[in-house]
């Protein structure tokens, strides 16, 4: 039985595994199930037989992906650590994670527009009420303390999120101005984590020896 079941959650995995890379280059318009079955090793029925079809399998990935996403914000800023290092993790998390699922924003941005109930019901079990109720109260208190220059939490969230998210929802846009390749661009958008926290720490820091 246990044998079984952990062929079973091989199987599940691996469909999963195969079914971002083909979502990563394909999106989610292009992807096809049949794609996604030769990734991963098996056939079209099976692929059906543990996700029913393209959209419930995107949807299951975006649910893993946000939970994962939320529970290292959480992970960071329950850590012992200085505010700027939970900034820089944060932000280098971010970019990481969805460099691994580059569809994820612009998936987000689609499902708010049609079918906004399972954003609700992933935020509800992905813990970001939480985890963005800790971050405030953190920023907070570091401006009450006077480490940081005031700023309101929200300014501050907006900043991160779109300095992190905009260059993947924008890529095409971007590759053709910028005239860089799959290969270059994937290289920019890593040296990002470092930038946009330097952008994002230099902003708050710039008046501490003033």
């Amino acid at each position: 039985m246990v044998d079984i079941e952990s062929k079973e959650f091989s199987t599940e995995e691996k469909i999963m595994d195969a079914a971002i890379k083909v979502f990563t280059e394909k999106g989610l318009a292009g992807a096809r199930m049949q794609e996604i079955a030769d990734e991963a090793g098996v056939n079209k029925a099976m692929v059906h037989y543990y996700y029913r079809s393209k959209q419930n399998l995107f949807e299951t990935i975006f649910r893993k992906k946000v939970k994962e996403l939320f529970g290292a914000f959480s992970i960071i800023l329950s850590a012992n650590k200085s505010f700027e290092n939970k900034i820089r993790s944060f932000i280098e998390t971010e970019i990481e994670i969805i460099s691994q699922f580059p569809s994820l924003p612009l998936f987000v941005l689609n499902e708010a527009g049609k079918n906004p109930a399972i954003l609700e019901e992933v935020f509800e079990e992905g813990g970001p009420k939480q985890m963005i109720q800790l971050f405030q109260n953190i920023v907070e208190q570091e401006v009450n303390q006077g480490h940081i220059r005031p700023i309101k939490f929200e300014e501050l969230l907006i900043n991160i999120m779109s300095m992190c998210i905009y260059p993947f929802i924008a890529r095409p846009i971007l590759q053709f101005l910028l005239d860089k390749d799959d290969l270059n661009y994937k290289s920019m958008i890593e040296t990002r984590k470092r930038t946009v926290a330097d952008l994002i720490i230099n902003d708050l820091f710039i008046k501490r020896d003033q």
